[in-house]
């Protein structure tokens, strides 16, 4: 008998163990960034990567990078990301990513030939995101750069920008009202490559500070602390979510 109880008390043992062992299915998936939970992503590929995208309501498709080229140190546009395509059904923001400031008028006219072309086939065109990773304390240039930028976009086309999340600690007066007269939104980035950040709620908690427009930008299957919410702030707008070249969902 004693020796039935004792392996009764083993078994149970190993189960308590085991279980102890495995990760709880209901947190790690609200921990992780389900993609078909959202309605606007990044594209940097194949639009067709995924099913969810027919439900999406906004996507933002690389286009081009604009960097200086090596042996004229001349400003130069590149053409990037998937050819012009049909979707008339989301609405689109063409994405460039940017590695310097002092750009020609030849970039933004090819900016917007790019926009024409992709109304031409249909496309509703929200406007333009700019992906440049300033640091805070060149925020001030930054900020320049987008007003003379503003100037030469037409009015009917919003400009939307990525932003760090170390953003969050801009205090001078005059930059964010640069950013708030010549922007439309800032898509706060929590992620680097496809890992999330570490720390990211401590930034993310400063955000509406800044009275700025954001949505937040997420990577698939990364980290999100569904714990957070920024319903209640007038200026936050929604998330975005990149989609990794190799979906693994």
């Amino acid at each position: 008998m004693l020796k039935q109880i004792f392996s009764a008390l083993l078994t149970i043992q190993c189960c308590l163990g085991l279980m102890a062992c495995q990760p709880s299915q209901s947190a790690t998936a609200s921990d992780q960034v389900n993609a078909n939970d959202y309605n606007a992503f990044w594209i940097w590929g194949n639009i067709k990567s995924a099913p969810y995208l027919s439900k999406a309501k906004e996507i933002y498709i690389l286009q081009g990078e604009v960097r200086l080229e090596k042996n004229s140190n001349q400003s130069i546009l590149i053409q990037q990301g998937i050819s012009v395509v049909k979707i008339p059904h989301q609405k689109v923001w063409l994405v460039f990513r940017n590695h310097h400031l002092n750009w020609q008028s030849t970039e933004i006219e090819k900016i917007l030939q790019r926009v024409r072309q992709w109304e031409s086939a249909g496309n509703h065109i929200q406007g333009i995101q700019i992906d440049f990773d300033a640091p805070t304390k060149n925020l001030k240039a930054y900020g320049l750069y987008l007003q003379q930028l503003r100037k030469q976009l037409p009015q009917h086309y919003q400009l939307s920008i990525t932003s760090l999340m170390d953003w969050a600690n801009l205090r001078d007066p005059d930059t964010l009202r640069l950013f708030r007269e010549n922007i439309d939104e800032m898509v706060i980035q929590t992620y680097q490559g496809s890992t999330t950040i570490p720390n990211y709620q401590t930034y993310l908690t400063k955000a509406s500070t800044l009275k700025l427009p954001y949505k937040i930008g997420l990577v698939q299957h990364g980290k999100w602390d569904q714990q957070l919410k920024f319903d209640t702030d007038p200026n936050f707008k929604g998330y975005v979510v990149f989609l990794l070249r190799q979906n693994k969902s």
